[in-house]
């Protein structure tokens, strides 16, 4: 009898404000229904506004023009650059990501659904998914459970985990999303 092989592992590193993440998830997609179990996926964070600032006009125009390019592909034709040219663009990735990381403690597709949720509020409806309010209101949208969701996402040590996470994706060479990291290379 022989035993199955063990699952490739496939880390993608992401941020839900990336157009290019955007593009990336949807090609994704695909391949996850062909490779199946043979693959084993993980999500982590790797925040682009790691520091909480307001983006300069250099660092909107920047975010603009990735959107353009991004429009530009099959998947990407539902981006819109409104997040990066209204009065209130996101300071930082991390409260972002910090949510997707609270929300993992509701299992992986609770994970999924949010990371989905907020791709789409951020990049196709120009919403400031980095501020509590949006994000109170993603995560109660796709129903996870907001007693667990609010104390794991408060928690400092989430925000860290965000911060240690895109210090040990830097160490490994990554330099910005997405970036797959396919059997540790």
């Amino acid at each position: 009898m022989q035993r199955a092989p063990k699952p490739l592992e496939i880390v993608v590193y992401q941020d839900v404000l990336c157009a290019w993440c955007y593009v990336a998830d949807r090609r994704l997609e695909i391949v996850r229904g062909e490779l199946g179990a043979t693959v084993r996926w993980i999500s982590r964070p790797f925040a682009l506004r790691l520091k909480e600032a307001t983006p300069s006009p250099q660092e909107l125009e920047e975010w603009v023009q990735q959107m353009e390019r991004a429009q530009r592909e099959p998947e990407g034709r539902d981006l819109a650059k409104d997040l990066w040219l209204s009065a209130d663009p996101p300071r930082s990735s991390v409260p972002a990501l910090a949510a997707l990381e609270a929300a993992r403690l509701q299992g992986a597709e609770a994970v999924s659904q949010l990371a989905r949720c907020m791709q789409r509020a951020a990049l196709q409806h120009g919403l400031n998914v980095a501020r509590p309010d949006v994000t109170l209101e993603l995560a109660s949208s796709i129903g996870l459970d907001m007693n667990r969701f609010l104390a794991a996402w408060q928690s400092p040590q989430t925000r860290q985990l965000v911060l240690e996470e895109h210090r040990l994706a830097s160490t490994r060479g990554v330099k910005g999303v997405p970036t797959l990291v396919i059997g540790g290379r």
